[in-house]
């Protein structure tokens, strides 16, 4: 028979072993953040911010990750002075820092076509891009990937980019959105679910794009420092193979993904509209993001298409943003992408029916 008191002193061992086991766990969690190159976290951002945080997938991958929500060029500095590991943007500001030799590189294709446009009001004069000049065009950032976008626009369609119009900080959403409204700005230049936005509070919008916008395949990615890569390929292949899961559980369950977003970020939901109705408006976010997002037959996860960032770079070379010498090879890297998409397709649809729940 076991002595009562070696047994008590057996259980507190035990006890203080557990508790010594889950505090080492907790500690092993590596810290990770995240610069979003946007301020607005809606429902188009579920895939990379709200569903891998809801479904705990970066949890199980022994990360705590820290989402930071901000305008491109903060964004990107952020990860060159290593206030942040991460960051999800357009290429073009890391473009004219690689030029430049800043040691940043791509690492994951999150939007896999141009989802960034100039756009007017449905009853605005202007009928073309050449009827841009002389006006003012509204902007997220100076620094923002959309403005080299417009700026390559203004450039294909016979205009001077720094001549003939003038770019003016207008920031993202309502304050945006009234300031094409109301006549501030003649020209909003934006991206897909802004768009959205303005189109769920009753704003018509006209979109105007060139053939070589059209072709540009280098969109939204996530970047990082070179030296994280040699030093951090695990993590990266952790913090992105669950973006991956998290774009296909968006787009298995839209509605779920709504829910899980608003269970992450509650201040998200529009505290002005019946439940019915905000959930139909975040949909539509979702809705148009997923074409952008979506794989096409023989696409994997993350991958950057061959000539992505060769046509990318020769659309910025047009408006003489980008000069010099500038291998487009060494902006991004498709490494990760074996491990990046390593998970069960079934174990994800079986996911996707909770989603939200």
């Amino acid at each position: 028979m076991i002595n009562p008191t070696r047994r008590a002193a057996a259980c507190a061992a035990l006890t203080i072993a557990l508790c010594i086991g889950h505090t080492a766990a907790a500690q092993e969690s590596t810290k990770v953040t995240i610069a979003i190159g946007t301020t607005v976290l809606d429902a188009s951002q579920a895939n990379n911010t709200s569903v891998p945080i809801a479904t705990e997938c970066w949890k199980r991958e022994g990360l705590d990750v820290t989402i930071q929500p901000t305008n491109s060029s903060s964004a990107m500095q952020a990860v060159l002075s290593d206030q942040a590991q991460f960051v999800n943007m357009g290429p073009g500001a890391a473009i004219l820092a690689r030029a430049k030799g800043a040691p940043i590189k791509a690492v994951y294709l999150n939007m896999r076509r141009n989802f960034q446009f100039p756009v007017v009001l449905a009853d605005s004069e202007i009928q073309s891009i050449e009827d841009f000049k002389g006006k003012t065009i509204g902007v997220i950032s100076y620094g923002a990937q959309l403005v080299e976008i417009i700026k390559g626009m203004l450039a294909d369609a016979g205009l001077d980019p720094n001549k003939d119009v003038t770019f003016v900080e207008t920031g993202a959403g309502a304050q945006a959105i009234a300031a094409l409204t109301s006549g501030r700005v003649d020209v909003w230049g934006t991206w897909d679910s802004q768009i959205a936005t303005a189109e769920n509070m009753g704003i018509k919008l006209r979109r105007f794009t060139t053939p070589a916008a059209e072709k540009l395949v280098f969109g939204g990615s996530y970047f990082v420092r070179d030296d994280y890569i040699e030093k951090h390929p695990e993590i990266i292949r952790k913090v992105l193979r669950c973006v991956a899961q998290g774009s296909a559980l968006v787009l298995a369950n839209p509605q779920g993904a709504v829910k899980a977003h608003w269970s992450v970020y509650p201040s998200s939901k529009p505290t002005n509209l019946s439940d019915a109705d905000a959930l139909a408006q975040a949909l539509n976010l979702i809705k148009v993001r997923s074409e952008f997002i979506e794989l096409d037959a023989n696409e994997r996860w993350g991958e950057f298409p061959a000539d992505a960032a060769k046509t990318m770079v020769q659309f910025m070379r047009t408006n003489g943003r980008v000069k010099g010498e500038l291998d487009p090879e060494t902006l991004y890297t498709n490494q990760f992408v074996d491990a990046v998409n390593d998970f069960d397709t079934k174990t994800i649809e079986k996911q996707a029916a909770t989603l939200g729940e």
